[in-house]
């Protein structure tokens, strides 16, 4: 998603937060975010075909902070590419192409630094790289889902039904698809920005244009990748238009956005028929219901919604594809099998023994189990994590009785006369 200014746009809304909040509750991650993140401090080796693992290792230490601080993740990736963003997705591969073969001609000029910053610029996150860290994360007990098509709409499903509490993301975009809380920027320590939903209402700019739906309406107005804008609208504008206008029917707000505006403005028809897919891209995407193993749209379809006529916010390709997929057991790109995981055979996570005093913890609330339960739970943290807590034998105290004993050291406390 590419919605530009955002997060500045909704400043008033961020609060400078610890992730340690969500101790004992759920977050789903924007596993992509870290994906590239990682990927970029071994860019050059992935521009070279040689083989790091340097991103599986950059994405697990963020986990291991989650759960150091008591927090389950769940680990959401990218799926299929959305029929409606094709053109988008092209456009991207070229840019990346272009800077790979100009890293490259770099690199043979001797310019190093230039080069590494074209390889970075050229990084490409595949599946086989994403599958990679789905194992290092299942090795550790912790859930993952790939989406059937964007992992935006996924994430939105699984806090908007109440499967997770917030979402670790560094795209403030989510919350045009009506997430209520995300956790922006966080860094290896747990440092991050919060913006909860609740509190758009503090933005002054936004006055009454904090609703979910006028919220979102703004959001495709200043253009995202689903629909670009109209020249000379952004963020500000698109919000002034909103404020202005009273009709509830957004298209005919849009079609007198001149004259609301001020501004010479011609909308086509072209404009309207985009906004109403980009609108219903937002709301009914495909997204895929771990609970129910089924492939659903991120809200419920309206009366008024032929869901035959939404191809473009995804296909729906079978419930038994989407299991696969959601599992990491197809390669989104090929379609191809490439793993044979099945969450209701797989044996259990070996957890190593913690020492003496280790509290054990039977049964992890996993997304995959049939025994799912619903919101924030005590046990949210697989039992290994333990190791981080050191041996105590507080509670454990005993009195014992010395008296008769001829104690040999007790000559050596005893206070010397001075001298």
């Amino acid at each position: 998603m590419g919605i530009q200014g955002l997060l500045q746009f909704i400043k008033d809304a961020a609060e400078p937060t610890h992730v340690k909040k969500y101790k004992g509750q759920v977050v789903a991650v924007d596993t992509y975010c870290w994906l590239h993140k990682g990927a970029y401090t071994c860019a050059e080796k992935l521009a070279r075909g040689e083989p790091t693992d340097l991103y599986v290792t950059f994405c697990m230490k963020l986990v291991d902070m989650l759960l150091s601080f008591g927090i389950k993740p769940i680990l959401v990736f990218d799926g299929c590419t959305l029929p409606s963003k094709k053109e988008v997705e092209k456009a991207r591969r070229e840019k990346r192409q272009a800077n790979l073969l100009k890293g490259k001609q770099l690199l043979q000029e001797g310019r190093l630094s230039e080069a590494r910053e074209c390889f970075g610029r050229s990084v490409n996150v595949t599946h086989a790289m994403a599958h990679k860290v789905i194992k290092a994360a299942r090795a550790r007990g912790v859930d993952c889902i790939v989406a059937p098509y964007e992992a935006d709409a996924q994430l939105a499903y699984l806090n908007k039904t109440g499967m997770v509490q917030a979402i670790i993301t560094e795209d403030s975009d989510l919350l045009a698809f009506g997430c209520k809380k995300v956790f922006l920027k966080i860094d290896k320590f747990g440092n991050g920005l919060e913006i909860d939903q609740a509190r758009l209402g503090n933005c002054k700019q936004l006055g009454n244009v904090f609703t979910e739906e006028k919220f979102r309406y703004m959001c495709i107005l200043s253009g995202c990748d689903y629909l670009p804008s109209i020249y000379g609208i952004g963020l500000a504008k698109a919000c002034k238009l909103l404020k202005l206008a009273n009709n509830p029917d957004i298209i005919k707000i849009i079609k007198k956005m001149g004259q609301y505006l001020k501004m010479n403005i011609t909308v086509p028809e072209e404009y309207t028929q985009g906004f109403t897919r980009a609108n219903n891209t937002f709301l009914y995407q495909l997204v895929f219901d771990p609970v129910n193993r089924k492939l659903v749209p991120l809200n419920a379809y309206g009366d008024d919604i032929d869901p035959e006529t939404l191809i473009y916010a995804g296909r729906h390709f079978g419930d038994d594809t989407a299991f696969e997929i959601a599992l990491g057991n197809i390669d989104i790109d090929t379609m191809e099998q490439i793993d044979n995981y099945n969450p209701d055979t797989a044996q259990p996570v070996q957890q190593r023994s913690c020492g003496w005093n280790d509290r054990h913890t039977n049964h992890v609330n996993s997304i995959w189990s049939r025994d799912y339960k619903l919101g924030p739970t005590a046990d949210t943290v697989p039992h290994k994590m333990h190791l981080l807590e050191k041996p105590t034998t507080r509670g454990m105290e005993k009195i014992v009785s010395v008296k008769g004993l001829k104690l040999q050291g007790k000559d050596l406390l005893a206070k010397r006369p001075r001298s």
